[in-house]
């Protein structure tokens, strides 16, 4: 059990398809008042997919505490990845930071599934803006887009393993599923509860069937108490790259 705290809910979900597997996500507090939220996506699977996942993860970590602009984060994660990996080795990747006093999110998207963000029954806006994957082109660049978050949104943000997932009559989950699924759900319920009521919802779907790649889902809430960032909690969560061993992966913290 995480304990609630002041500001933000995040949690997420791991599940491979493997024994290892090539999805990462992390919070990173960056020691000025906001945080870092990523998530990728490795192309290919098993341990190749697994370490390159790790390296990024590092470059990220290495360069949270910058106040580089997203894209120039994104650019350097490009560059490492297009010259460390081999040929038509790519990974989708998505970046957030958000001003834990100003409730202000600034994201980019390299070529990742749309996060969704949820505000009361309507239809969730799509945060796209961004670039293409990275590690294909050397020279890529990423743009950037801000919005204000307000108290009570919900952030949902998953990788292709969960709208792609697909049952025995050969039909995908998709994202009408996956809003549909998060709509069903109270307002009030917490980031964990989201998070694991999509996951049900998915398995419901497949009913049986094994999933055919790996499954992260991460859960962002915004709490209406002035949110402030506590360091601690988030250094808390344990190194990502030691959850390949575990078969399913449950991570979360308030802040």
């Amino acid at each position: 059990m995480f304990p609630p705290l002041r500001g933000f809910e995040v949690h997420a979900v791991y599940q491979p398809s493997k024994a290892v597997g090539g999805d990462f996500y992390d919070v990173v507090e960056t020691g000025d008042g906001a945080f870092l939220i990523a998530i990728a996506d490795v192309s290919g699977k098993g341990v190749p997919a697994a370490l390159l996942s790790s390296m990024l993860q590092a470059s990220l970590r290495t360069q949270a505490d910058s106040r580089a602009p997203l894209g120039q984060i994104l650019q350097n994660i490009n560059g490492l990845l297009y010259r460390s990996s081999s040929i038509q080795q790519f990974a989708t990747f998505f970046l957030a930071r958000v001003d834990g006093k100003s409730l202000e999110l600034r994201f980019s998207n390299a070529g990742h599934n749309y996060p969704l963000l949820f505000r009361g029954p309507g239809q969730p806006l799509t945060l796209e803006r961004g670039g293409t994957v990275v590690g294909i082109l050397e020279d890529a660049t990423f743009e950037e887009e801000r919005l204000d978050l307000q108290p009570g949104d919900r952030l949902v943000l998953y990788t292709d393993g969960i709208t792609e997932a697909q049952n025995a009559r050969g039909e995908l989950f998709g994202e009408e599923r996956l809003v549909a699924a998060v709509h069903a759900m109270p307002l009030e319920r917490n980031a964990r509860e989201v998070t694991e009521g999509i996951l049900r919802a998915v398995r419901g779907f497949l009913d049986g069937v094994e999933p055919g790649d790996d499954m992260t889902v991460m859960v962002v809430r915004v709490h209406g108490d002035g949110p402030t960032i506590d360091a601690a909690a988030i250094a808390a969560r344990a190194a990502l790259s030691d959850r390949s061993s575990m078969p399913d992966d449950h991570s979360s913290v308030s802040a």
